[in-house]
Order: C-alpha cells, then structure tokens, then sequence
C-alpha cells in the first residue's frame, strides 16, 4: 500500500498536498475543539499552511510525503527551523486508510533523523490538549513537557489549548 515515503524539496501536486492538509485538518480541529479551542475551518488553515509552505521547504525546513502505490499521498509531516539549533514538527498526518501500517511511527523517525542531520540540538513540537495518540508518541521518543516556546507557529491565544513539548538530543561525551 506504501510506495515511498521521502524528504521533497518541491511540492508538485499543490491541489493534492492542500486536500492532504484539509483532511489533517479536519481530524486535528476536533481534538483542539474539545480541549476548549475556538472553531477554525480546515480550509482557511490548509490555505495559511500553503502561504508558508517555504517554511516547510529546505533550506530551513524539511516536508515529508509518503505515497500509496497510486501515487496518492497517505501522509506527511513537516519541519520548521526556528533557531539556528532547533526545530519545529508540525503537521504530522496519516490518512485514515493508511493507518497501522506503521507510517505514523516511520514518519516521526524520519523527521528526528533529519533533525539531527541539519544539526540541531533540540526539537519542539505541540499538540492539542487531549490528543492522546500524539502525546503517546512524543513520551515514548523522550520528548518532556515544557512551557509554550516563544518560537511556536500558533498564536499565544491557543496556548490553553495545546500541550508543549521539547526534545533535545543527547550530548556526546568529550
């Protein structure tokens, strides 16, 4: 069912990555929702994304696609450098139909391993209040909870909302 799953430096299929993040969208807006979050459209937030897809691209960023047999897209995630050390995850997606197939799992590896290759120290990250199959995730890699970053993508309204995490990566020893 997974055909390939890589690092792009372009997004060729605009129409298709903007379906893929309504559909991330919709499923994420439900969990903000009941944390107590204000009602946002899928659309709108898809549309703000595509604005800043060059945050998501290299130089600075890192965008993930994996792909069904098809050429579908099943998923994505991103990565926004916000400190000449650290970065941001955001967007990490998995189509309904794609799921237990271990793509969500490969999909965060993949961006903690690019992470490290453009030579960061430490990874942020949020979630909504509540999301439990996310928070599971980030405790299981080591991630710990921190107070709101300054750097985080969404606005300081929010912030009772969402759940901060930071993980940095172990120093070598001298």
């Amino acid at each position: 069912m997974i055909a390939d799953v890589s690092f792009v430096t372009e997004v060729r299929d605009l129409p298709a990555f903007r379906n893929l993040l309504i559909d991330y969208y919709r499923i994420v807006l439900k969990t903000f929702e009941a944390a107590g979050g204000p009602a946002l459209l899928p659309e709108e937030l898809a549309e703000s994304s595509l604005e800043h897809l060059d945050e998501m691209l290299p130089p600075e960023g890192r965008l993930v696609l994996a792909r069904g047999e098809g050429g579908q897209l099943l998923g994505c995630g991103t990565l926004r450098r916000i400190r000449p050390d650290a970065v941001e995850m955001k967007r990490m997606f998995v189509r309904p139909e794609a799921q237990g197939l271990g793509l969500g799992r490969r999909l965060f590896e993949m961006r903690i391993e690019e992470a490290r290759n453009m030579g960061c120290r430490a990874i942020y990250a949020d979630t909504a209040k509540g999301n439990r199959p996310m928070l599971s995730i980030y405790e299981r890699f080591g991630f710990n909870y921190i107070p709101r970053y300054p750097e985080n993508a969404n606005p300081p309204e929010f912030e009772p909302y969402l759940v901060y995490l930071e993980y940095r990566f172990p120093q070598p020893l001298d």
